[in-house]
């Protein structure tokens, strides 16, 4: 039998609640890239109690990395990740942090950033990445190369590419880098770390299983906890105690099937349901409802991806 989505008793109380702390959120600037246009206008798609009860739902979920979020994870990997990495691999040429900064003022050969960028059509925020983290660190641009530019950084004595990503979903993706790069025949010549500001364990899993010459860094690590439609205590969806998690996939669906043009991705590519989002891209791992836009059927909250 099917059972039929419903509001818990106290949704509107849970409703009002969850919108007031978003409005602070954005008032405060530290939702810094939405704001209460963009709010309101995506709070419109929901007309009945269900659907508001389910943009409630969706917006308690949303973890929202804000500019200084991102660029203190931009950071990590400057500060952190890159120097006890060159330090494990016995690939350093400082004693201390001071002496590595140092190193970095003068555009030392030993490190080059490289952004993840693939030829698909698709939204990828590699140059977004790339300017963002010149700027967080305050480094040369010469530090950051591009794809086509790895052989010549060798031949120049690097010993190290970071591959610089937003997002590392399934992995499918930065394996499609791999390949159009061609990045086996540099194997033996070079070490590579792929350090993506945020990577879910599936994409983990996946590009340490196929590429055992790159080392995969998440400065935040994503997991089956973050779907949206994780199923909580006692199988409720998000605890609510009134609905099944099935029960609320088949609503999400039928709801947002029922507008959208393009049925695709309403899960998110590979179907991960999650609510993660930068504020300069929404990777399409997320609910297409948060970055859906179709003229005055859909307004979106977050754009899919900025330039």
């Amino acid at each position: 039998m099917t059972m039929t989505f419903k509001t818990p008793m106290g949704w509107e109380n849970y409703a009002n609640s969850v919108l007031s702390k978003t409005r602070l959120l954005i008032n405060q600037g530290i939702w810094d890239d939405i704001d209460e246009l963009s709010l309101n206008r995506w709070l419109t798609n929901f007309k009945t109690p269900e659907s508001k009860y389910l943009s409630a739902c969706m917006l308690d979920a949303l973890s929202y990395r804000s500019k200084k979020m991102c660029h203190s994870m931009m950071r990590k990997i400057i500060m952190d990740v890159v120097p006890n990495y060159c330090r494990e691999e016995k690939i350093n040429n400082f004693d201390s942090i001071k002496d590595w900064l140092d190193n970095l003022t003068v555009a030392d050969p030993l490190v080059r950033f490289v952004p993840v960028s693939i030829s698909d059509g698709r939204v990828k925020s590699s140059a977004v990445v790339a300017r963002e983290f010149i700027q967080a660190n305050d480094i040369q641009q010469r530090l950051v190369q591009q794809p086509e530019n790895i052989q010549r950084a060798i031949d120049n004595g690097t010993k190290l590419i970071v591959f610089l990503d937003d997002f590392a979903g399934s992995g499918f993706q930065f394996l499609k880098f791999v390949e159009q790069q061609n990045l086996l025949q540099f194997k033996g010549k070079v070490k590579f770390i792929y350090v993506p500001l945020a990577g879910h364990i599936d994409s983990i899993e996946r590009i340490h299983k196929t590429c055992d010459f790159i080392k995969i860094i998440p400065i935040e690590v994503l997991s089956k906890y973050q779907n949206f439609f994780y199923e909580c205590e006692e199988g409720f969806f998000r605890g609510d105690k009134t609905n099944s998690v099935q029960t609320a996939k088949d609503y999400y669906k039928s709801f947002c099937g029922n507008i959208f043009d393009n049925g695709k991705y309403l899960f998110g590519m590979s179907a991960q349901c999650l609510t993660y989002s930068f504020f300069f891209s929404c990777p399409n791992n997320n609910l297409k409802a948060l970055y859906h836009e179709q003229g005055a059927d859909w307004r979106r909250l977050i754009f899919r991806g900025r330039s």
